[in-house]
């Protein structure tokens, strides 16, 4: 089943989905979720939300929006039923703080559609009877590798839940011994596994990264290692996980459109942007009862896409372009880890690498890069030298002096990340 159609059953209208009809639930749901969440949260009861149904989904932008801190302070809270109704409490630390952590409430029915999601998302690719190699955490009751194989099980695919600790080496050798038709992880993960394990036997037909930016060079040696076709996803615990999804078409995300309405807007008005330009991008839920959420800021720097895409859909199109907080301006231009992995990911030794900034005079960029194999590796740190220093970005700060950089190996083919991938400073 398509996403269309899928949408279009999700939400009881007739099929083919039409953008007028999509719109109208849309802007059904949203009232629907402000009016519940203005007399079920104590949050958006003390937000005074406005007690008139929006005549247009544009009037949305009227409303106040809501924050991480929000979420991370929760008093009072967002939550919108009992304790008692509560299926799943998922923790996110906050990232460079030692502030208390943020906390998501999923009812029951907040769970299955997560669910039904993961189901109609992996099922543009996955067939019945397919083997799906699933490398996300899943221990947890309600986690990504949990629900995935819940969802697995409703497309009648084997799922083949691989432990988080499993080395990438071994990943690879058990993709190939699992005969995997389809995969499921994070991206660097996914190209340490490859690199680590090049099949001699079988290749992989489908791919879908996520919980990570999905490099150009990353995705074009998975394609080339497996033979895969590899879709990008994208998704936040405060989304319910589940986002938006690559179609065959491959430019851009399709949005979870019964569950997530998308605006982006300007980081400092907050003033809507125009159809294509990139802004940040905020997400109000559509139909979650656990903790609802009304334009809440991501912090993701993104563009929308409402044009019908190649593929047939009218579903909008997503492209997350990286944290709107992340980087370092320089004279030359901003550096980003996003910079980084394009360069550094482009070697064919490189399986994974951190990026460490420290002020100085000049500044120092330390970069740790991991590799499938050091006894291979006599030749990784300078090959990345250079291509550092040909940056059109880079290479002009290293010329004039206005920047260092250091290159060493680390151990393993993975490297310790404190969270989320992402450039240092110090």
């Amino acid at each position: 089943m398509s996403l269309d159609a899928w949408t279009a059953a999700t939400l009881s209208l007739s099929s083919p989905l039409s953008a007028e009809a999509l719109q109208a639930a849309q802007l059904h749901l949203l009232n629907d979720t402000i009016a519940f969440a203005r007399q079920a949260s104590p949050f958006y009861r003390r937000l005074a939300l406005p007690d008139v149904p929006l005549a247009r989904i544009s009037d949305l932008a009227q409303l106040p929006f809501t924050t991480p801190e929000d979420l991370t302070r929760a008093d009072p809270p967002l939550t919108a039923v009992s304790q008692s109704q509560i299926a799943r409490i998922v923790t996110l630390p906050t990232s460079g703080t030692t502030g208390a952590p943020k906390r998501l409430h999923f009812s029951e029915a907040d769970v299955d559609a997560i669910i039904a999601y993961f189901a109609a998302g992996m099922g543009q690719f996955t067939r019945a009877g397919d083997t799906v190699v699933i490398a996300f955490p899943g221990e947890r009751p309600g986690s990504i590798g949990d629900n995935l194989v819940a969802a697995m099980a409703r497309l009648g695919a084997r799922a083949v839940l691989v432990p988080w600790t499993l080395p990438p080496e071994d990943l690879g050798r058990l993709i190939e011994a699992e005969r995997a038709d389809v995969v499921a992880g994070p991206p660097v993960r996914m190209l340490a596994a490859a690199r680590c394990h090049r099949p001699t036997t079988h290749r992989v037909r489908a791919a879908l990264l996520s919980s990570d930016r999905l490099p150009p060079p990353l995705k074009q040696a998975l394609e080339d290692i497996w033979g895969a076709e590899v879709f990008d996803h994208w998704g936040m615990t405060e989304t319910g996980l589940g986002g938006a999804v690559e179609c065959s078409v491959h430019d851009g995300m399709h949005l979870r459109a019964p569950d997530i309405h998308a605006e982006i807007v300007d980081p400092q008005t907050g003033a809507p942007c125009p159809d294509n330009t990139p802004g940040e991008l905020v997400i109000t839920t559509l139909r979650r009862r656990g903790q609802p959420l009304i334009r809440y800021r991501t912090g993701d720097r993104a563009r929308l896409d409402t044009a019908p895409c190649a593929c047939g859909s009218i579903l909008p199109r997503l492209v997350v372009e990286g944290r709107l907080d992340a980087g370092i301006d320089m004279p030359s231009g901003r550096l980003t880890l996003a910079t980084l992995d394009d360069i550094l990911f482009a070697d064919a030794a490189v399986t994974d690498f951190t990026a460490d900034w420290s002020k100085g005079a000049p500044p120092v960029l330390d970069i740790c890069l991991a590799t499938a194999s050091l006894h291979h590796a006599t030749d990784i740190v300078p090959r990345c030298r250079q291509r550092l220093q040909a940056s059109p970005l880079i290479g002009p700060e290293l010329a004039t002096d206005r920047l260092r950089i250091t290159v060493r190996l680390n151990a393993e083919p993975l490297c310790q990340h404190n969270g989320k991938r992402r450039l240092t400073q110090a």
